[in-house]
């Protein structure tokens, strides 16, 4: 069971006060300066983990906001669920990192706050529970509570966790979430998340605008504060498809995108909307050939050679997208009307992904064939001025047609198509007969 803070704060201050405890010392960087901490062997029944590991952030949250957590609630419900995030990051690498302690015992001290919160260590102890939950603990006691001196804690626990002294890569999405809790929630200045996260302001300033349109994807989709949503099933992040669309925006907004036509806001919103849909079906999947393709949209050669470059092209694709995507966001509806339509789902996150799961079902066709389109249009805008591959490459379309095949019957739109194909090459025909004859 969870020992009370004030119950674990007293007996590691007892901890602190009796230098017989001390078992080795630890230099930190702590308030501004380097000393050498003493480092106790501490009884894991009062220690409680950092629910802001850099690991385990997304799923944290998430699951925090489903059960309507507070920021200082903890809970035995809590340590477990945290117990199972960390065990679950990488089950491989703990399981050999287990079979290590058993066979040598902690190598290595962590770092906890005087009422138990382990800063630096929280996998170390997990796995020591695992061990023996009667068990001890080796590290550092600060001489402050985690909420007491919150932000010189975290000044500490992001230089472990991401910043020059971090032992282990994080998850793509945590550097994101990082700075947003520095800078929103906790009220770092630019320059100082910089500073702790070993990185330029320039870094952090992105980094806080793809956070941003992270969020409002999560509102686009109508799941705000689901950050699981901003991963696919295998496991992956849609990190990289964020990361695209940001620098678009960016091209737009300072006017170094190569657009042929006159854009403005409202385009600009739209683009940003459609963009938000193809990175809700994801950059595989089956919808694009390569897991690079949808950068066709607005990212390829900066932007210039893109279906967002070329007003006539882009006009088209938008339209119908619209047309197509509109009425499957009100078929699929809200969470919380898919939640009374679906009362099965054991969780929100569980219906969310079963909602995305209809969506990308009734929305896959419809994307793919819109996209095809528009790429067919955009080789042929690319080759505008070299009519010879328009015409070899039109031909060999042609020659693929199944004429005898039930489909080009049965689809009664392939009348108007054939009809305006005839009615064009006739055009060309009739340009190439009032040529003059060469000799």
């Amino acid at each position: 069971m969870v020992l009370d803070a004030s119950v674990r704060s007293t007996r590691l201050r007892g901890l602190r006060d009796d230098p017989a405890k001390i078992v080795g010392k630890e230099k930190l960087f702590y308030k501004g300066a380097t000393e050498r901490f003493p480092v106790y062997q501490i009884p894991l029944e009062l220690l409680v983990y950092n629910r802001h590991n850099g690991r385990i952030e997304s799923e944290m949250l998430t699951w925090e906001f489903e059960h309507d957590v507070g920021e200082k609630d903890y809970t035995d419900e809590i340590h477990h669920r945290i117990e199972t995030f960390l065990w679950e990051t990488n089950v491989a690498r703990n399981e050999q990192t287990l079979k290590d302690l058993k066979a040598k015992q902690q190598q290595r001290p962590g770092i906890v706050s005087l009422d138990g919160v382990i800063i630096d260590g929280n996998r170390r102890a997990m796995l020591l529970n695992k061990i023996d939950r009667n068990g001890f603990f080796e590290a550092v006691i600060l001489p402050d509570e985690y909420y007491e001196n919150e932000k010189e804690i975290v000044r500490l626990e992001t230089q472990y966790q991401i910043g020059e002294d971090a032992k282990l890569d994080y998850g793509p999405l945590e550097k994101y979430l990082k700075v947003k809790r520095l800078h929103l929630v906790l009220g770092y200045e630019i320059s100082e998340v910089a500073q702790m996260m070993s990185v330029g302001e320039g870094e952090v300033e992105r980094l806080l605008a793809i956070m941003a349109l992270m969020d409002d994807y999560l509102e686009h989709i109508r799941c705000p504060n689901l950050y699981n949503m901003l991963k696919e099933r295998d496991g992956s992040t849609k990190e990289g498809m964020f990361v695209d669309l940001f620098q678009d925006l960016k091209r737009l907004d300072n006017g170094k995108a190569q657009i042929q036509w006159p854009v403005e806001g409202l385009d600009v919103l739209e683009l940003r909307t459609i963009q938000f849909d193809h990175i809700r079906y994801g950059n595989g999947g089956g919808l694009f050939e390569s897991g690079k393709d949808y950068r066709q949209i607005s990212h390829d050669s900066r932007g210039e050679q893109s279906f967002f470059a070329y007003e006539e092209i882009w006009k088209k694709f938008s339209e119908t997208h619209g047309h197509n995507i509109d009425p499957i966001d009100k078929q699929v509806g809200t969470l919380d009307e898919y939640i009374a339509r679906n009362p099965q789902f054991g969780s929100r996150v569980d219906a969310a992904e079963a909602r995305e799961d209809e969506w990308k079902a009734k929305a896959k066709d419809l994307l793919k064939n819109n996209f095809y389109q528009s790429s067919i249009k955009l080789e042929a805008q690319k080759d505008a001025d070299e009519p010879h591959k328009l015409l070899e490459r039109a031909l060999a379309a042609l020659q693929k047609v199944d004429v005898d095949g039930p489909g080009f019957l049965n689809d009664t739109s392939n009348v108007g198509l054939v009809k305006e194909l005839s009615s064009i090459l006739w055009d060309m025909k009739k340009r190439i007969d009032r040529q003059p004859a060469r000799t």
